[in-house]
């Protein structure tokens, strides 16, 4: 096991949710391994102290006997626990049939008159109990953002894009998403990026990857429950329970949640992502198969409020295809590698973000490409659209509240292509643990 594979399961090592074989090389691969032993520590620090502020919601009554029933549910253990989302940023939606029975069920016992608690408990807990034993699931909707961003970033004032999910639960877990400028595939045995059209990455097995978190928590049948109900009962997000008929004629149950981050206006990521976004969280379910039928989730922005996404297909234990779950990217693209140690990796070690900024745009500017790959894996796209610049402007580095956590840095910048367009943004830089390098993360 490699660091960004360590680091990629550091979360699920510590929550006690690997397997034996992945466990064993996590460890081994931390007693060799000072940087990623220093970030494992720091994240169990941090776990501590979750699990403390959360600890007094596993004594409300009310939930013990769905807990019971949602536990008998078989699958594979999961790894998206609050502290995983909040350290990778996938906190989000929490809308899977199983971990938003649980969320919901709590918020309404807690936060809500008795009345409407005890309707939304039943709409829930048989919402969850319904989705318990499924094989496989395809979900479909449209996302308002890039096509080739991340698979959590929102942006309300873009056009919608689709995005989907399919999923098979047994008898060997797979999965695949997809939206148009980027795909995600874990075949059983690894997982592959590929961000269209030359760009690919590699990691081992894995049961969500590559900010796909998101899509797999509003599928995904079996979550870790302990943990979602200790934020719902910390955040005391407000439910309601409506009833109305759908386009279909049947009756619907129609569960509404208002949830809040706690990320402050004015913080950089900010309702950039779903796990930094204010929203209202619209649940159908049918009431005659208790069935999650659609999901309609709108952003609470300083302009008002706006709909974001909409997930209007879901099917059930339905076949997938098996070529589904197959990829072949293009034999041009640029795979990611890990950042190797070079001759005078003290000289950029010693950089300061702004500098490794400034050094990355220089040598973009002078194609000069072996440079900029110290800071880049370098991309025939990239190549092109950056090949040639000019750097008008570096400016000063800032974090923001959730980047604290990873390390990543913004550096805003002004630059002026080949073509003469100007662009400012932010280039984001995180340090590599091996290295101690920074590498850009994104913002190009």
């Amino acid at each position: 096991m490699n660091c960004i594979e360590c680091r990629d399961n550091l979360i699920a090592c510590i929550e006690g949710l690997l397997g034996d074989e992945e466990s064993s090389q996590c460890q081994a691969h931390l007693e060799t391994c000072a940087a990623c032993r220093a970030e494992y520590a720091s994240f169990a620090k941090l776990q501590q102290q979750l699990v403390a502020r959360g600890q007094a919601a596993a004594d409300v009554s009310i939930v013990e006997p769905v807990m019971r029933r949602v536990r008998a549910v078989p699958g594979e253990p999961q790894r998206n626990t609050i502290m995983s989302i909040l350290l990778k940023h996938r906190w989000g939606l929490g809308l899977g049939a199983t971990a938003g029975a649980v969320a919901i069920i709590i918020v309404a016992a807690l936060f809500t008159a008795p009345k409407i608690q005890a309707a939304a408990v039943e709409v829930m807990t048989k919402g969850a109990e319904a989705a318990a034993k499924l094989t496989t699931i395809h979900i479909r909707g449209q996302l308002r953002t890039a096509p080739n961003e991340n698979f959590s970033y929102i942006d309300p004032d873009l056009d919608f894009v689709p995005v989907e999910l399919w999923k098979q639960f047994g008898p060997e877990l797979k999965w695949r998403v997809d939206k148009p400028g980027r795909l995600a595939v874990m075949d059983g045995q690894s997982t592959v990026l590929f961000i269209k059209p030359d760009f690919a990455t590699k990691v081992g097995r894995s049961s969500s990857a590559f900010d796909t978190q998101w899509l797999h928590e509003m599928a995904d049948v079996s979550q870790t429950l302990n943990n979602e109900l200790s934020a719902s009962k910390t955040h005391g997000w407000p439910v309601t329970l409506a009833q109305e008929q759908g386009t279909d004629g049947k009756p619907k149950s129609v569960v509404t949640v208002e949830a809040s981050t706690g990320v402050l206006t004015g913080d950089y990521l900010k309702n950039k992502f779903f796990s930094t976004a204010d929203t209202r969280r619209v649940y159908v379910f049918d009431d005659q198969s208790q069935l999650l039928e659609s999901v309609k989730i709108y952003l609470h922005a300083d302009s008002g409020e706006k709909l974001v996404f909409e997930l209007d297909q879901i099917d059930y234990n339905q076949p997938i295809e098996a070529g589904v779950f197959q990829l072949q990217v293009p034999a041009t693209v640029a795979w990611q590698q890990e950042m190797q140690m070079l001759p005078d990796n003290a000289k950029y070690a010693a950089m300061t973000s702004e500098q490794a900024a400034r050094a990355f745009f220089e040598a973009c500017g002078r194609e000069d490409w072996n440079e900029a790959g110290k800071f880049c894996t370098m991309t025939g796209t990239i190549k092109d659209y950056l090949g040639g610049l000019e750097v008008i402007n570096i400016g000063d580095s800032f974090t923001s509240s959730l980047s604290l956590i990873s390390g990543a840095r913004f550096v805003p910048y002004e630059i002026k292509l080949k073509n003469g367009e100007v662009k400012k943004w932010n280039l984001a830089l995180k340090k590599d643990g091996r290295t101690s390098r920074w590498y850009v993360d994104g913002g190009i």
